[in-house]
This record gives structure tokens, C-alpha cells and sequence, in this order.
């Protein structure tokens, strides 16, 4: 995957304040958002996504069959999908309850034959009364969601509660989760939000009073996915509510940390997944405490110091839970705030210096883009075979002091 830097790259990385901290090189993904949906990566349209190419080749070139990885910061289970596919054990760490429940759908087998008959009950619960599966008033509605007749058609509205009410009675865990997930994917595509960014705006046109054709669409598409999963995986992943900021009391030694946070001024989960949060029963704000501080929508410099301070205590945290001569990659990326170009990732790098992580940068990766994720944004710019916007980000490789035993 790697290759040597271009004038362009070097360029990118002294602006950085990147280029003679160590050995740099470049990789390049190069597969479209629906190329790199393989596997049971497609569930869920997740904005900043952790591209499983990166994942993959971190796996195999740092870790063999039968070793423990490291996912602090899951996601969307990017991580996780490829450990179990290749055979490695897996710890998957949020805050999120959104992440946990997706990591748990992406990495569990689901026969297809259950997922039909739990749809079809699901479709009978809707159907009972004209869909009035119990009286409108204790259906269920967003919670912790400020204003959300701003967000949802009323109509919408009480066909997202019918729904929400109908997968209630499922007993089967892993059934009922995976019609959790669909059920979340469903939310923000039949509101009156716009689905091409991953801030929330309005676009009321594409509003949809009934939430079922959307729902029973992304169910299907879901309960393939998981059924190509093997019924008994080679290896085991562990989804555990933490904050990476901790470190837990008993911790298991890991060969590989990878580490993917949101990045500064850029998405706060808790924000941009707030519809599906909400309709989910959990309240966005019990969630915001917990993530790494940043200046999501609020484009504050000086609140860089925030977000180095949080990143390096969790990257501090990670470090310890590794096996000496265990590897660290951090994938994050800088920003420019009204023209100021702000270099997030050295600026971090000095703050690692201050902890107790023992870490060595061992190599510095530009990653370069071919594609970008699909965006409205994204869409008004092209350039030859170049679709969306050339985001570059890093991939910091590091050693925990100490040989391997």
C-alpha cells in the first residue's frame, strides 16, 4: 500500500510540521463509498468513516491469527469487521450506544430465515388496528430531542413510534438488534433532514410520512449482510461501553491499538446522530460528556488545546493496555479555521511527550484519497477522475516502549 511522497505530499507534511519526525510514505484507497460497502460494512451510512482498506492493511502487516486488538473509539465497527474476518480477536470500545449497537449487528451472524419471519411479525404488529399498535399516546417518541416537530413530519412522527413499538416485542437479542440498526437507518432518511452531509439541515422535500418501505428496504439489505457472516467466527470481539479517556482496572494486553477519534472542528457524533440517538430512547446530551471536546460548528480555534488535551489522555490510556513493542496507529487529520491553517496532529504529538504512553513515531503516513464519502458538498466538485473534496489525513504508526515477550 505505501509508496514515496510526491513534491505535492512533502509539501503537505512540512506544512504540517510532519516531515523529520520520521520515515513518511503515502497510501492511497481507492475505492468508491459503494466498492468499500463489502463484508457488513454497508449497515448504516456513517459520516467520517473508517476506511476498511486501512484497517485491513494495519491488521495484517502488525498482528497474527489469534492476537487481541484494540478499537477505543469503534464508530461504525470498522475495526471490528476486518479483525473478525482475518481472524484476530477484538476488544470494540464507545461512548456511544449507537456504535455498540452497530458494532454488535456488524460482527454476529443472523440467519436469513430468522430475519424474514421476525420482519414479517414486526409487519403484522404495524398492521393490527391500521398500524395503531397501541394508543398514540404511549407510543414511542424521541427522547432528549429539543424541537422535534423542526426535525420530523407528524406524520412521520407517530409512523416512527407504530414501528419503534412493533420491534419492542422481539425476545431474540440479535434479531432485535439488527431491526434496531435498520430502524436507525431509517430515521434521518424519512425526516426532514438532508442525508448527503453529515451536519443536520433542512430539507424538508424529501420528508416521508411512512417510515415502513424505507425501513423494510434497509432491513433486507442488513439481514443479507449479516447472514454472509460466518456462524462460528474464528475469532471472538468484545463490545464494552468506555470511554477511551479511562483506563480500566483489570486490562487485557493488546498486540495493535488502532485509534480513529472524530477529528477537530469537524463531526460531533453526539450531534450528527442526534435523530437516530433520540429514536433510539437514549437523550444525545447524556452522550456529549463523554466525547473528545472539539469545536464542532462553532469553528474556535484556541479550543484546539481542548481537543490535544482530551486525544493525548486517551492515547496515554491506550498505550497502557499495550504489550511491549505493541503498535499504535492513530488516523487524524488537521484543519484550516478562516483560512489559518491549524496543525492539530503535531501540536499532539507534543502533548504525548507530557504522559506516561512510552510511545515511539515510528513511520508518518499521508493518506491520500482517491474518493471521498458522497456529500452534497462534495458532489458540486470535480475535477477530472477526482470526485468530492481531497481530504488528507495522517496515519501515525508508534511503538510501546518495551520488547514484545
Amino acid at each position: 500500500m505505501g509508496r514515496d511522497l510526491s513534491p505535492r505530499e512533502r509539501e503537505l507534511l512540512r506544512l504540517a510540521h510532519l516531515g523529520d519526525l520520521a520515515p513518511a510514505e503515502a497510501w492511497t484507497v481507492t475505492g468508491t463509498s459503494q466498492q468499500l460497502a463489502y463484508a457488513t460494512h454497508g449497515i448504516f451510512r456513517f459520516f467520517g468513516k473508517f476506511p476498511p482498506p486501512i484497517a485491513k492493511h494495519l491488521i495484517e502487516r502488525f498482528s497474527g491469527e489469534g492476537d487481541w486488538l484494540l478499537d477505543p473509539m469503534v464508530g461504525s465497527g470498522t475495526t471490528a469487521v476486518e479483525a473478525l474476518t482475518l481472524g484476530r480477536n477484538a476488544v470494540a470500545r464507545d461512548v456511544s450506544p449507537l456504535s455498540m449497537l452497530l458494532c454488535r449487528v456488524k460482527t454476529r451472524h443472523v440467519g436469513e430465515a430468522d430475519s424474514r419471519r421476525a420482519l414479517g411479525r414486526v409487519e403484522r404488529r404495524m398492521a393490527r388496528g391500521h398500524g395503531r399498535v397501541r394508543s398514540a399516546d404511549d407510543l414511542p417518541t424521541p427522547v432528549g430531542l429539543r424541537n422535534a416537530a423542526h426535525w420530523f413530519l407528524p406524520e412521520t412522527t407517530a409512523s416512527l413510534g407504530r414501528l419503534r413499538a412493533a420491534i419492542e416485542p422481539e425476545a431474540d437479542v440479535p434479531v432485535r438488534e439488527l431491526l434496531l440498526a435498520a430502524f436507525a437507518s431509517t430515521v434521518r432518511r424519512v425526516s426532514k433532514a438532508t442525508t448527503q452531509q453529515g451536519r443536520l439541515f433542512l430539507d424538508v422535500a424529501k420528508a416521508r410520512p411512512d417510515a415502513w418501505p424505507t425501513f423494510a428496504d434497509r432491513f433486507s439489505r442488513y439481514a443479507s449482510a449479516v447472514a454472509s457472516l460466518p456462524r462460528r467466527p474464528r475469532a471472538e470481539v468484545r463490545i464494552e461501553a468506555l470511554d477511551a479517556k479511562v483506563r480500566p482496572r483489570a486490562a487485557r494486553r493488546f498486540r495493535l491499538a488502532i485509534v480513529h477519534p472524530p477529528y477537530f472542528n469537524n463531526y460531533k457524533y453526539s450531534a450528527i446522530n442526534s435523530l437516530e440517538l433520540a429514536w433510539l430512547g437514549f437523550a444525545p446530551r447524556s452522550v456529549r460528556g463523554e466525547e473528545i471536546r472539539e469545536s464542532f460548528k462553532i469553528g474556535k480555534p484556541e479550543r484546539v488545546d481542548d481537543y490535544v488535551d482530551d486525544l493525548a489522555r486517551a492515547l496515554a490510556a491506550v498505550a497502557s493496555q499495550l504489550e511491549p513493542g505493541g503498535v499504535l496507529a492513530l488516523m487524524m487529520g488537521d484543519t484550516t479555521i478562516r483560512g489559518t491553517y491549524i496543525d492539530v496532529t503535531r501540536r499532539l504529538l507534543s502533548a504525548i511527550d507530557g504522559t506516561d504512553a512510552a510511545l515511539r513515531l515510528d513511520r508518518v503516513v499521508l493518506r491520500v484519497p482517491r474518493y471521498t464519502e458522497a456529500s452534497w458538498v462534495a458532489s458540486q466538485r470535480r475535477t477530472g477522475d477526482r470526485v468530492g473534496i481531497a481530504l488528507d489525513d495522517f496515519v501515525l504508526l508508534f511503538t510501546r516502549a518495551g520488547r514484545r515477550a
